[in-house]
C-alpha cells in the first residue's frame, strides 16, 4: 500500500468511529425534567408561610440561619430531575441558595429538614 492510501483508510476509520459515537449518543434518552422550572407565586407564598419567612438552612451543629428566606429552591435540583412541587421546595437566603447550587442533598439533610419543619 502506498502512504496516501494508508492515510485515507485511517481517515475513513476515524470518521466511521465518529458516526457510531454520534448514533449511540443520539439514541440515549435524556432524563425527564419537570417542564415548570420556577415555583409559582402561590407556591412561594406557601413556602414562606411554612418556613415563617426565614432561611431553612441549618448546619449540623449550629442554629438555623437568621437571614430572611428570599429564594424558593428545589431540594432535589431541577437540573437533576427534581420536580417543581411544594414537597421538593425550601426557602433559602441568597447566600445559602448559591452555595447549594445544584448539589443533591444527603438523605440525612432531607430527614433533618423534615423534622425541623414540624417545629415551626
Amino acid at each position: 500500500m502506498q502512504p496516501e492510501s494508508t492515510v485515507l483508510l485511517v481517515c475513513l476509520a476515524v470518521a466511521a468511529i465518529g458516526i457510531l459515537a454520534l448514533a449511540v449518543g443520539i439514541g440515549r434518552k435524556r432524563r425527564w425534567r419537570d417542564p415548570t422550572r420556577l415555583f409559582s407565586w402561590p407556591q412561594k407564598q406557601q413556602l414562606i408561610r411554612q418556613a415563617s419567612g426565614r432561611c431553612e438552612h441549618k448546619p449540623p451543629f449550629w442554629f438555623r440561619c437568621l437571614a430572611p428566606g428570599s429564594e424558593a429552591d428545589h431540594i432535589h435540583p431541577w437540573s437533576r430531575s427534581g420536580p417543581t412541587e411544594l414537597w421538593n421546595g425550601q426557602l433559602l437566603c441568597r447566600r445559602h441558595n448559591q452555595r447549594k447550587s445544584n448539589q443533591i442533598p444527603s438523605p440525612l439533610y432531607r430527614w433533618r429538614l423534615q423534622r425541623r419543619r414540624k417545629k415551626y
